[in-house]
């Protein structure tokens, strides 16, 4: 008999923090989504010539790691892609293929990337959550960790969003 309490389970810890994200995401507005904490911060801009050119044009680059809220959003769609193309599709897309809607789009596209994420985890059951998976890197993983590491991005990045928000609205304010 094929389980799927734990798959279950897992799925409503990746849709709650979520949740808590996109709450966080419709509150904000396009003069914070696109806000630069530095004059180096990475945009969306960075994540177009970064899909466009690789990982050797990034390299090259004088960027900080701090980032706008566009620049996350569009990550963690890009990133939910990727990993729900590795584990759970054919595997053929790459960074060069893969959208970078302007604010407040992008939401709708982490939206979409999180839906279609959850169908491919909705296909499985608890018995395959040590089925290894691929990685748009190469690497095999579990799907319990596919899972674990989508839900602790969100949250990662959630932090992260708040405190620019944060510092916005501090610099906004004269602080």
């Amino acid at each position: 008999m094929n389980s799927r309490k734990i798959i279950q389970t897992l799925i409503w810890e990746l849709e709650r923090g979520f949740q808590e994200l996109i709450q966080t995401l419709m509150e904000i507005s396009k003069e914070e989504a696109k806000w630069k904490p530095t004059a180096c911060s990475r945009t969306l801009e960075t994540i177009r010539q970064w899909n466009e050119q690789g990982n050797e044009w990034i390299s090259s680059q004088s960027l900080d790691p701090i980032s706008n809220i566009e620049f996350k959003v569009v990550h963690l769609a890009q990133c939910k892609q990727m990993y729900d193309e590795y584990a759970f599709r054919e595997g053929i897309l790459t960074w060069h293929d893969l959208e970078c809607p302007e604010w407040p789009h992008c939401i709708d596209y982490l939206k979409e990337t999180q839906k279609r994420l959850v169908e491919s985890l909705q296909n499985q059951t608890d018995e395959q959550l040590d089925d290894l998976v691929r990685t748009n890197w190469g690497d095999m993983w579990p799907i319990k960790q596919i899972i674990s590491t989508m839900t602790h991005h969100d949250m990662y990045h959630l932090g992260q969003i708040c405190t620019v928000r944060n510092l916005y609205k501090m610099r906004k304010n004269g602080n």
